[in-house]
Order: C-alpha cells, then sequence, then structure tokens
C-alpha cells in the first residue's frame, strides 16, 4: 500500500538509496552496467545514467544483457552489474548466472522488486524474486523498502561494498540484490546526478592460504618423477603463462592444457606443452603406458573427455587440486590434498631449481607421443581436400592475429580446438562458457567479451548454439558491434552423432530428436538481423573471408559441413593417431 502524504519523500528515498548503492558499486570496482528497461528498475536505472565515469549498455532481451554482462566481466575479469525490472524480467539471467556461478565470472544482479504487501496477492508482474537464482550465487540479500528507513544510504553502500566482496572473492561468482520500491519510484522531478561520495577504504585483500608454503613444497614435487600438471579452463590469469612455465620447467613435468586455460598460443611452456593430449590419449595403450604418480590439476575439469578418462583410470596416482577457493571442483573424487591458492600462486610457490634427470626422460615420453599424434593428424589431414570442422578448427587457430581473442562455443567448437589446435607463437586470448557448458547465450557473451576486450574478437559455434541466440545478433546491431561469428553448420546437433545412440536408432528415430536438423538459410537469417554474411567451403575462401571479417564490423561466416562425412573424419583421425603410435611409440 501506497501512503499519498509521504509520496515525494518516497521517490526521493527511493532515487537518493540506488544513486548511494551504484556510486558505491562504482567505487568498489564494479566495470559496467548491463540495463534492461523497465518500470519498476527506474530509480536504478537513473542512477546508472547519472553516474560520472560508470559505462552502460541498454538490451531489450534480458537473457541476451546478461549472457553480455557474462562476456564482459569474463574477458575484463572485473565485476559486472546487471539489472531489470520485477518480474520474469530476472528469470531470463538464470541460464548465464548458472555459467557464471560454475565458471567463477563475478557478477552483481540488481533485480528490482514490487514491495512486500503486494506480493502473492495476484500483483500484476510480481513473483518470488527472493530465491530466483538459489545454489547458483554466493551470497545474495534482500534489501527493504527504502522508504521504510532501514539505514538508508549508508546501508546501500555497505550492501554495495559487500556485494562486490563476495561477487570477487576466493571463488568469484554472482551475487543477487533483490531491491524492492514503493510507488512513486522516483520524485516528480527527479535529480540525476551522481551521490556524494560518502566511500569507506577497501578491505585488504585476503592473503594467500597454501597447504605448505615453505620450499618443503617444491621437494616434495621433485621427488615425483611422472608428474603431470593438468590446467582445466578457467585457470586463466594474466600472470599465469610465465609463472606456470616456470613451474613446468623447474620440475621438468609435462603440461596438458584446456584451450580455455589460456596456456596453449604462446611461448612460455613451448617445452613443456602438450598438444595433442586429446589424440594420443583416445589410444588405450598410450593412456596406460602414460601413467602418472601425481596430477597436480588447476580450475575446473578439463574439456578434453580422454584427459579426464585418464586421469580417473589410474587410481595409485595422487590428485592435488588447487583452488584459491578451496572448492570441492572434484567430480571424479580423485583429490588426495587441496591448496587454497590462485594457480599462478602456487606456480611461484613452487617454482625453483633444476629439473631432475627422471623428470626430463618422462616428458620426452610424453613429448615423443605428441610429437607422433600430430605428425600423423597433419598427414591425415593434408590427404583430405575437405575443409571440415578438424580444418576449420587449425584455420582459425592459425590465421587469427596475434593479441586476438577467439570465443569457442559448446558442445563441438571447444572440443574441436582441443583436439586439432598445435602449436601457435602468437599470443591468443580464449573464451569459453565452461562453468555449465550451456549452448545459450555466446553470440551475446562474445559479444560482451569484444566490448570489454577492444581488439579483434571471433566467436566460432555450431548452427544450434547460432540458431539459440538470434536475439544477440539484434543487439549486436543495436550497439554497432565489432565481432566475428564463424558458424560450422552441419544443419543439426552434431555432437550427438559421437553417442551411442546414433548407432543404436534408426536414422529416422535419430534425426528429429536429436540431431533436429532446420534446413535454415543462416546468412539469410545474419542478413535480416544486419550482420554482412558470407558463406565459404574451403580453406582458401575462409582465409579470405576471415581477413575482410577481421578489418572491423559484424559479419557472420557461414561453413557448410555435411554432418556425416565430418564425423567419419573424426574416426579416421583418432584410427590414424592410433596407428602411428602403435608402429612408432614402444608403449
Amino acid at each position: 500500500m501506497n501512503h499519498p502524504a509521504d509520496a515525494r519523500d518516497t521517490g526521493a528515498a527511493n532515487l537518493g538509496f540506488a544513486r548511494a548503492l551504484v556510486d558505491e558499486l562504482h567505487a568498489a570496482g564494479v566495470a559496467t552496467a548491463v540495463v534492461c528497461p523497465g518500470s519498476r528498475s527506474t530509480p536504478l536505472a537513473l542512477a546508472v545514467a547519472g553516474q560520472a565515469g560508470l559505462p552502460h549498455s541498454v538490451h531489450i532481451d534480458e537473457r541476451n544483457a546478461a549472457f553480455h554482462a557474462l562476456g564482459y566481466a569474463k574477458a575484463s575479469g572485473r565485476p559486472v552489474a546487471l539489472l531489470c525490472t520485477s518480474g520474469t524480467a530476472g528469470a531470463n539471467f538464470v541460464p548465464a548466472v548458472a555459467e557464471a556461478s560454475q565458471a567463477r565470472v563475478p557478477l552483481v544482479v540488481l533485480t528490482a522488486d514490487r514491495p512486500p504487501e503486494l506480493r502473492a496477492w495476484g500483483a500484476a508482474q510480481t513473483m518470488e524474486q527472493r530465491s530466483l537464482y538459489a545454489g547458483f550465487t554466493r551470497w545474495s540479500e534482500e534489501a527493504p523498502c527504502p522508504s521504510e528507513g532501514g539505514g538508508g544510504e549508508a546501508y546501500a553502500r555497505a550492501l554495495a561494498r559487500r556485494a562486490v566482496s563476495e561477487a570477487t572473492g576466493p571463488a568469484p561468482g554472482p551475487v543477487h540484490l533483490n531491491l524492492p520500491f514503493r510507488e512513486p519510484l522516483v520524485p516528480a522531478v527527479p535529480d540525476l546526478g551522481a551521490a556524494p561520495s560518502q566511500r569507506v577504504a577497501a578491505a585488504p585483500p585476503l592473503e594467500l592460504e597454501a597447504r605448505d608454503p615453505s620450499g618443503a613444497l617444491l621437494a616434495e614435487l621433485r621427488n615425483v618423477a611422472r608428474g603431470v600438471l593438468v590446467f582445466g579452463p578457467d585457470a586463466w590469469d594474466a600472470s599465469l603463462a610465465q609463472a606456470a612455465g616456470a613451474l613446468a620447467a623447474a620440475l621438468g613435468w609435462p603440461v596438458i592444457a584446456d584451450p580455455a586455460a589460456g596456456l596453449r598460443a604462446g611461448g612460455a611452456l613451448e617445452r613443456s606443452l602438450v598438444h595433442g593430449a586429446d589424440l594420443l590419449l583416445r589410444h588405450p595403450e598410450t593412456a596406460g603406458a602414460l601413467r602418472p604418480e601425481l596430477v597436480v590439476r588447476f580450475g575446473g575439469l578439463p574439456t578434453s573427455k580422454a584427459v579426464a578418462t585418464w586421469m580417473s583410470s589410474h587410481a595409485e596416482a595422487e590428485v592435488w587440486l588447487v583452488d584459491p577457493a578451496a572448492g570441492f571442483r572434484d567430480p571424479q573424487h580423485r583429490a588426495h590434498s587441496m591448496f587454497r591458492a590462485s594457480p599462478a600462486q602456487f606456480c611461484a610457490l613452487a617454482a625453483g631449481g633444476s629439473p631432475p634427470a627422471a623428470a626430463l626422460a618422462w616428458r620426452a615420453r610424453w613429448r615423443e607421443a605428441d610429437r607422433i599424434a600430430r605428425a600423423a593428424l597433419e598427414e591425415a589431414l593434408a590427404a583430405d581436400a575437405r575443409f571440415l570442422t578438424p580444418q576449420l578448427a587449425q584455420a582459425l587457430w592459425a590465421r587469427l592475429p596475434a593479441g586476438a581473442a577467439l570465443y569457442v562455443a559448446n558442445s563441438m567448437a571447444i572440443r574441436e580446438l582441443d583436439a586439432f589446435a598445435g602449436p601457435r607463437r602468437a599470443a591468443l586470448r580464449v573464451l569459453a562458457n565452461r562453468g555449465v557448458n550451456g549452448i545459450d547465450g555466446q553470440v551475446s557473451a562474445a559479444l560482451g567479451a569484444a566490448a570489454a576486450l577492444g581488439r579483434p574478437t571471433v566467436l566460432w559455434c555450431g548452427d544450434l548454439a547460432f540458431l539459440h541466440d538470434l536475439s544477440g545478433l539484434l543487439a549486436g546491431r543495436l550497439h554497432a558491434a565489432d565481432l566475428t561469428v564463424v558458424v560450422s553448420n552441419d544443419d543439426g546437433g552434431g555432437i550427438f552423432e559421437y553417442l551411442p545412440v546414433a548407432r543404436s536408432l534408426p536414422r529416422e528415430v535419430f534425426e528429429p530428436l536429436f540431431a533436429v536438423p532446420h534446413g535454415l538459410d543462416l546468412c539469410e537469417l545474419a542478413r535480416g538481423l544486419g550482420w554482412d554474411a558470407v558463406r565459404t567451403a574451403s580453406a582458401g575462401t575462409f582465409g579470405e573471408a576471415l581477413a575482410r571479417a577481421l578489418a572491423g564490423g559484424r559479419h557472420v561466416i557461414e561453413v557448410p559441413v555435411d554432418r556425416r562425412a565430418n564425423t567419419d573424419l573424426h574416426g579416421a583421425l583418432t584410427d590414424a593417431v592410433a596407428a602411428r603410435l602403435r608402429r612408432e611409440w614402444p608403449a
């Protein structure tokens, strides 16, 4: 119920609270605000628009907005504020919030709400929002209506500081603030300026808490002759490559890195990286011969099923997890020890000295198997004139300029890159949504990353992921985006071709139930939404199209792929690698 006598004070209290909250979010490190239009969120939207120094963008589709915020936060490493009105608007944030939770991406989600007296009484655009992201947030809170007092603007600032602190803690992730406002939402003539500064100094950063911060850790590692460093898809930070290279050099161990770990491009790990781990570990004899004593794993579980199977197959090997939140990111239930440290901190802590001879011999075994596997792969691909997804993966990996960014979509694109991307000396930032591994919001996330990075950015996705986020193309047009989308179009869900049901079910059952062919002209769809679009079917024409697209603007490059031929090629490549390993690599 509204109180007419207090109407002027209510609007002023709402706007004052919102301005203080946004001002403190900005001061605490929020990089940008992503705003969805709405009525109940008016105080928050006006506060964002009036906040000096805080960039913002407006999105008409809440799902698209949330993935844009996700991509921006993932690429920048800084928290992003995401705001919407009441009702189902916030429900459309759920997929991106879920991804941010498991990928450890800092988001501050602000959902405006109706006051408590209107909830559960049939009021329009009203639903239960307080538990909307239950299970996904690092912290959630509901503020009182600003017109009730409850600490007012001082509380708003404290709320903002804690929200950013929780979102950027040892395990970054989403935070949810549910913010009810009574009408009138703002004064009749609102003051649109930023709130006066009443900021409080930030808390000091948390100290590193490693299990063993002394030099004994390095000595323990150096006593292991058959160790492997495994970096998962969210291990990346700007200093990791140098630190990981120093640790790998000190221990003499091989390194397996997920594409999104950020270590596969550049020269920091040139002597340690095993680029073909996914291919060579598919061969059971090779995987068995490369039996480790210790696996030190950083970040989440790698994308490669072959690598995951190899880790789980050697029960006698110890597994150490390195995680700044000491979280139980161990779906294989294999961890023996856990270290509360970032990957770069652990690597710096343990590096030093020269590697033992036994470890160097162990690494040489891995590197020789890798050389043989990649030679077999290159020979088999050179003998095939078609332009299918393995060739596309290699073309993207080789042709993107130094310093570019590649956003790789689920489900097959990230796996193709993992299997077929070889050595690359030029720097390349690789991003992927490997928290929940969904195909939703890929275009929107890549748009957010491109906005944050300000460098040539390419999204590689499949046709279903592309179709799942057509609203992202609309958003790109509205925001004059600079992004190239490469779509490998196999007319359906190509990943299902590798599942047992593809062989056990009749094609007339499999196709409509799993593959879901659509028969759509993706170039026509893209052009209708304001993007330049071309279709290429060879390495030469693809290279030309990519070069033109990287000059700037909104581009879609469609690569038609015969799904059956593509599946058969993958099987042939796996067989070729296995045959060469049997001949040339003594297990």
